[in-house]
């Protein structure tokens, strides 16, 4: 078995590194991804058999066929459910919707495999930090306000991922196992 997910990659933003940087020195008991392991989340899949993988990027293929490449803006930071009782610190994106479309057909085409459907809309956001106790949060989520009205970058989105974690004492690592080029339609395995 292999924990997967589907997601699209962030490339690297001199003020995101300088976020996410400061937020890991702020002292708070939080949990921050390496900037380069930074991505969009469009589906968790769990724990999936290795001998379905193949199976899966066919579904996404179909589920992204349509799509041609589009730009996201970054921008904004925030927090679930809220600044004042943060669990996870995020980076904001404006994108005209595109995720939340993408996420939405691959979420119906990969139900057809047995995965169980999303139970909430999809949100278009960056995972910067999970709380993992309530200890200096508050220094954090100053942190967090002061990059509030930051524009980041914008970026291009050309291809859909399924990726590999595995989780480790120091992170998360990730690894493709395979990508899907909007517009081509077609799956390049890493």
């Amino acid at each position: 078995m292999i924990r997967a997910f589907v997601a699209t990659e962030i490339p690297r933003f001199d003020d995101l590194d300088s976020l996410v940087d400061r937020l890991r020195k702020s002292g708070a008991r939080i949990s921050v991804p390496r900037s380069e392991g930074m991505h969009v989340t469009l589906k968790f899949l769990g724990d999936v058999k290795e001998d379905s993988v193949t199976e899966i990027i066919g579904h996404i293929e179909m589920s992204v066929s349509g799509f041609a490449p589009f730009d996201v803006k970054v921008a904004g930071t925030g927090a679930f459910p809220n600044t004042r009782n943060p669990r996870v610190f995020w980076v904001g994106l404006e994108d005209g919707g595109f995720l939340g479309r993408i996420a939405g057909s691959i979420d119906e085409n990969l139900s057809t495999m047995g995965f169980a459907k999303e139970s909430r809309p999809f949100t278009p956001h960056i995972t910067i930090a999970r709380v993992k106790a309530p200890s200096g949060v508050d220094r954090a989520t100053g942190i967090l306000k002061e990059f509030e009205e930051t524009q980041f970058g914008t970026y291009l989105v050309k291809d859909i991922r399924l990726k590999k974690s595995t989780l480790t004492p120091t992170g998360s690592i990730y690894e493709d196992l395979g990508v899907i080029n909007l517009a081509k339609g077609t799956a390049s395995d890493k």
